[in-house]
């Protein structure tokens, strides 16, 4: 196939919803992370700390205004509209996925059969003044319980977006080693997201039975990492945290540290690998 046929859709970033990203950034940096502060989403009423694997990364979210982020709620499919429906609790809500194509993606997702909210354009004031601005396109359907991935498109061409956070100190070095993101975990009840998102984005994927957690699991690979949805098959870890959780992304796997540990924090699970 040519580049033209099919677009090349990436895992962006993750964002987990945090009491406050200050204490956030300081959690992970005791980790051996590397977190710098974002700055404020002025339409949404948040704002956030961040954390890169080159040129993926964790987004450490909180609101400062509550009336702009209740009205950012009512887009539905929105990661607003996911954490409000989730009773505000803090965890990891949602992964975003990046795409070169955002108007042909909507078009192309609508025919499909999948609801489609945007193109919508948005933009953030860094702490030094300026702006970085990008696309979302938020897609949806009535018989998927864990919200699917939302897409953005950055406005600048990544190797210049990933050179200029460097510049600026936001890409680094993480003292815990060179770390990437390998895998993003969420326990389900079927496998509905999986193949919605399979339909839409066309990725490879596996399938196996792991008995050691009593579930089934199948992975999507991206090419900056994997998102692996894990459905209990008896009473086991996977089951227990389903009954307690729901369906919802559970962990954030990364690999290359130089020790293994994981780490508890603000309703989800960091595996340092």
């Amino acid at each position: 196939r040519s580049e033209g046929d099919f677009t090349l859709y990436k895992l962006d970033h993750i964002v987990h919803f945090v009491s406050s990203p200050e204490h956030a950034m300081e959690q992970l940096t005791q980790q051996g992370l590397h977190v710098v502060e974002g700055g404020q989403h002025e339409q949404w009423g948040t704002r956030n700390a961040l954390c890169y694997f080159d040129s993926t990364y964790i987004e450490l979210i909180d609101i400062y205004d509550h009336e702009k982020f209740r009205e950012a709620s009512r887009v539905p499919f929105s990661l607003h509209e996911t954490y409000v429906k989730n009773y505000y609790e803090d965890g990891l809500k949602r992964v975003a996925l990046s795409t070169t194509t955002i108007e042909e993606d909507a078009k192309k997702f609508q025919q499909m059969g999948f609801k489609v909210i945007g193109p919508e354009r948005f933009s953030r004031t860094r702490p030094d003044g300026s702006v970085v601005s990008w696309q979302l396109l938020h897609v949806g359907s009535e018989d998927i319980q864990l919200d699917l991935p939302f897409f953005i498109q950055w406005d600048q061409p990544e190797q210049q977006r990933v050179q200029e956070l460097k510049s600026l100190g936001t890409i680094q070095n993480h003292p815990a080693g060179p770390i990437k993101i390998e895998e993003v975990s969420s326990v389900v009840g079927n496998f509905n997201t999986a193949h919605a998102l399979l339909k839409i984005c066309n990725f490879e994927h596996t399938q196996m039975t792991d008995s050691k957690l009593k579930a089934d699991v199948l992975k999507i690979h991206t090419p900056t990492g994997t998102l692996a949805f894990y459905c209990p098959t008896d009473e086991g870890d996977v089951w227990n945290m389903l009954m307690e959780r729901g369906q919802s992304i559970c962990s954030i796997v990364l690999a290359g540290a130089t020790e293994n540990k994981v780490i508890q924090f603000e309703n989800a699970n960091y595996v340092f690998q």
